[in-house]
């Protein structure tokens, strides 16, 4: 495990699926700078592979609060994902709100998403 990884507060892992890029990130802990770091690890491996589809599943146990998701969501669509569609499943049903909200910000400023709470629809709606 290299340094870095020692002092993050998450996980994240990436495979390339059939069509689209996977993205899995897991973790305790949630904030603005916690999630703007896999944001942006995200957005770099999305530069790197020239995916035009990407499924990010969240294992996150905590949620950040309403202004942080707020102030990440604002930032995500200029992260450089242009047109690449982005399917964002959260594993804890119970933080369905905050993202909804954070959906709703993020493509009001220009990003190709949408939120879901089940990978097999958010893998259907990356391909319509």
């Amino acid at each position: 495990m290299a340094a870095d990884d020692q002092q993050k507060q998450y996980r994240l892992t990436f495979e390339q699926r059939d069509g689209y890029l996977y993205a899995y990130v897991e973790g305790e802990h949630d904030n603005y700078e916690i999630s703007r770091a896999y944001w942006l690890e995200v957005a770099d491996e999305v530069a790197r592979t020239g995916a035009k589809r990407v499924l990010i599943d969240e294992n996150i146990v905590e949620g950040a609060s309403m202004a942080e998701v707020f102030r990440l969501a604002s930032e995500i669509p200029a992260m450089g994902f242009g047109p690449t569609r982005i399917a964002f499943v959260d594993r804890y049903l119970e933080q369905n709100e905050l993202n909804e909200f954070a959906a709703l910000v993020a493509v009001n400023r220009g990003l190709n998403g949408r939120i879901f709470n089940d990978t097999t629809l958010a893998v259907e709606w990356l391909f319509q």
